[in-house]
């Protein structure tokens, strides 16, 4: 029997997913749709690796704490891995700012899951070699990498299975290769009521243990989600066997037995479909000064600076809204056009950005963060009430 080890990248500041729409799917307690979706994998008695970032823990936990609960109520099928605070570009970081948003968002994360694997899902499968070593220094087993994210040249030099990548100073690093095309296998099914793509695809992998990668998000930007992603957990295939990281024993080949056209460090992943226009440039420099003083960055001024590094504000601006076909119903042939819309990221980016400037200049928050009712300033309020019991 084959084994898949399913790591969910779960965002909620997705460039696709509004701040409003996000808030109304954390509403309701435990029936909210984030639960009733959390909810389908204990039906179906499916293991899931959940990368959450820190940011959408602290959502959670103010407006959704009952969905925290559940999952610790169900180790048997969720494992938590640890993730950044920011789902950023790890690339524009300076080395501080790197381990701030790391070390806030590995926090938030211990404050309020039970129990935590040491894998390291880096957003966008950006990394530097620098940023390898310094995880390996605070103890992570292993990162994960997507070669499907790099050009041929580059993809067919990364090895299939667990390997040691190189980080810089000599230090070696566990590396974990996601199996990329299962990504739209999933998608297919999702899309289609259909669960063939999927349960095909892992068949012609040869590997006994099996790696897949997706966007946890994934069935809240689609109509009929839930019931899409619950045909496909009940259509999965009974060949496959899913685990936990913490389930298996993996060896990782070491670096020097990797071939001479291995890439043997983590390779720099492009990042310009986030930087395609060049229309977040001037954004991209501001930040970029404030990074450099991150180290005397005040509570509200640290909280608006991991607001303004997330990589989805960049997404919202310079990606195109994804254009899918969706078929209407398992047992209808009809099909349409559905546009997953960008939301307005961007403008949220700016405005955070406007006030973290006020900040520095002295002047305080101005009555906007403060008393407003939309839903971003009312995400970043909350926020700066967590961070008020958070010692960073």
């Amino acid at each position: 029997m084959k084994t898949l080890v399913d790591i969910l990248n779960v965002n909620g500041e997705a460039s696709c997913l509004t701040t409003s729409a996000w808030l109304r799917i954390l509403g309701g307690k435990s029936e909210s749709v984030f639960c009733q979706w959390l909810g389908l994998y204990v039906k179906h008695k499916k293991k899931a690796t959940l990368g959450l970032t820190g940011s959408t823990v602290v959502e959670l936990a103010k407006f959704n704490p009952e969905a925290i609960e559940f999952i610790n109520l169900h180790p048997e099928i969720f494992e938590i891995i640890v993730r950044p605070f920011s789902h950023d570009v790890a690339l524009l970081r300076t080395s501080e700012g790197f381990r701030k948003n790391l070390e806030i968002g590995w926090k938030v994360i211990e404050k309020e899951f039970r129990r935590i694997s040491l894998f390291f899902l880096p957003p966008e499968f950006m990394l530097t070699n620098e940023q390898v070593s310094y995880l390996r220094s605070r103890g992570i087993q292993a990162v994960f990498i997507n070669s499907s994210r790099f050009p041929e040249e580059i993809r067919d030099r990364i090895p299939q299975g667990p390997y040691q990548v190189q980080g810089t100073g000599g230090v070696t690093l566990g590396c974990i290769p996601v199996v990329g095309e299962l990504t739209r296998g999933y998608l297919s099914a999702l899309q289609n009521y259909a669960a063939g793509d999927w349960n095909n695809r892992i068949r012609r992998i040869k590997q006994p243990v099996i790696f897949s990668w997706r966007d946890g998000e994934s069935p809240f930007l689609i109509p009929d989600g839930l019931s899409r992603e619950a045909f496909w957990l009940a259509s999965e295939s009974k060949e496959f066997g899913r685990k936990h990281l913490r389930d298996l024993k993996l060896d990782y080949l070491e670096s020097g037995r990797l071939s001479e056209a291995t890439y043997k460090s983590y390779p720099v992943h492009s990042f310009s479909a986030w930087m395609e226009g060049f229309r977040m440039l001037g954004f991209i420099k501001r930040v970029g000064r404030i990074e450099t003083e991150v180290k005397s960055l005040t509570q509200d001024q640290l909280v608006l600076w991991l607001e303004v590094i997330g990589s989805d504000i960049l997404s919202s601006v310079e990606k195109k809204s994804p254009l899918v076909r969706l078929k209407l119903g398992p047992r209808k042939a009809k099909y349409q056009q559905y546009v997953i819309r960008r939301s307005e990221r961007g403008f949220e980016g700016e405005e955070y950005l406007c006030f973290l400037e006020q900040l520095l200049q002295g002047k305080g928050l101005p009555p906007q963060a403060l008393q407003a009712d939309e839903a971003h300033i009312l995400r970043l309020r909350k926020k700066i009430e967590y961070f008020s019991g958070l010692k960073v």
